[in-house]
């Protein structure tokens, strides 16, 4: 692969509004081993002045890039970046055009029936979609063609489909971070959370950032593993002080052993309260061990609806799919259940913190002697184990990510 070769990886339809005339695209690209996601907001115009547009600003983006990239080298003469060459160029142009050209025409049609035909049916497009255009390809490039898919089906919420396309990828290149970093994501959707733990150590160890350590010690903590994950927090607090990822991580932790946490969330409120409420929100984990995996202690919607104040379940059950409140949903089954210990935390840490601007709470009277006996099982208090007496190759392997 040249240094100034730009191979176009694939391009996705985002949004459209009619009212401004607008639609919005993600590509992806790959330029002298430099992977780039982007987007594009494009007014609605001609296919030809609309793949200009695009090409244009995905040039824009790669001479940045190599720039960029040529300065962190610390090089004297710097490549010519205004030579970048787009691989098959002709190609690219002609599959571009056809699928704005479509999307344009499906824009016009919902346009016309105020969106009341069906909803765009060509979304995406994969410049290496045909076997005889990939096979071709250099392992290079075939490593980015099959990262870049499973991005896109993370995206799309496609776990499964992501893992398989992460796997081939991996075979070509089992040490690149941001591979592992995302395939260890999505195993952790599927509730594959042993298996994605050793792509996590390589994340970290390649990456070695606030970030990738986090990652890694959320997973311990998520599998109860908090002598594992506490030397972590320890190690980002040491090296990376200007992280607040190190007190959220020794908060969780204390959450999850059922006392002292809220000392260190009020000191990370005081210091910042909009962080401490956008972590609150959408990153803290509100799960308590022994609850879980034990659905005689669960509620199901109608009697945490009553509970919490709400009036119908659906009120409750939105908030759930949306990850606004602590919840466990089987696919299998279809259901979903509550926890009232779970339940009676998050009311408390929303109020304390005034995360969203509402006061919520409960509402015991509302249910019946049996349904509060139920949600008062108590769990098994969570033992610490002793940190001394781990010592097996997955804690060498840690030490040499931290």
């Amino acid at each position: 692969m040249e240094a100034n070769e730009l191979y176009f990886l694939s391009t996705y339809l985002k949004k459209w509004s009619y009212t401004e005339n607008k639609f919005t695209l993600n590509y992806s690209f790959v330029v002298g081993s430099l992977y780039e996601r982007n987007r594009i907001e494009m007014r609605i115009g001609s296919p030809v002045n609309l793949l200009n547009e695009l090409l244009n600003h995905a040039f824009h983006r790669a001479k940045e890039r190599l720039h960029k990239a040529s300065e962190t080298a610390d090089q004297q003469n710097s490549n010519d970046f205004a030579n970048i060459t787009v691989v098959n160029e002709s190609e690219v142009k002609r599959k571009l055009s056809l699928f704005l050209s479509k999307i344009l025409k499906e824009f016009n049609q919902n346009k016309r029936s105020r969106g009341k035909t069906r909803m765009i049916s060509i979304r995406s497009l994969d410049f290496f979609y045909n076997d005889f255009e990939f096979q071709p390809l250099d392992d290079e490039i075939k490593f980015y063609v099959h990262m870049n898919r499973g991005i896109n089906k993370i995206n799309g919420d496609l776990w499964s489909n992501a893992v398989d396309d992460f796997t081939l990828a991996l075979e070509i290149k089992p040490e690149d971070a941001t591979t592992n970093k995302y395939m260890a994501l999505a195993l952790q959707k599927l509730g594959r959370y042993e298996d994605a733990l050793k792509h996590l150590i390589i994340y970290a160890r390649k990456n070695d950032s606030p970030e990738s350590l986090d990652a890694l010690a959320k997973a311990y903590i998520h599998l109860g593993e908090f002598e594992k994950a506490e030397p972590i927090y320890k190690d980002i607090s040491k090296r990376f002080p200007d992280s607040e990822l190190a007190q959220f991580g020794m908060a969780q932790i204390a959450y999850k052993m059922g006392s002292g946490y809220k000392a260190v969330l009020d000191r990370i409120y005081k210091k910042d309260p909009e962080r401490l409420r956008e972590y609150l929100k959408k990153e803290w984990d509100y799960c308590m061990p022994g609850y879980c995996d034990n659905e005689e202690c669960m509620w199901n919607a109608a009697t945490a609806a009553r509970y919490l104040g709400f009036e119908r379940p659906f009120d409750l059950t939105r908030k759930a799919f949306n990850e606004e409140i602590p919840s466990y949903f089987d696919s299998d089954r279809g259901t979903i259940r509550f926890v009232k210990n779970e339940l009676d935390k998050w009311v408390e840490l929303m109020n304390r913190y005034n995360v969203d601007g509402n006061v919520y709470e409960t509402h015991p009277d509302r249910l019946s002697k049996k349904e509060l006996e139920k949600g008062r099982v108590r769990r098994k208090p969570v033992q610490r184990k002793n940190t001394d007496s781990v010592n097996d190759s997955e804690t060498e392997e840690i030490a040499e990510a931290i």
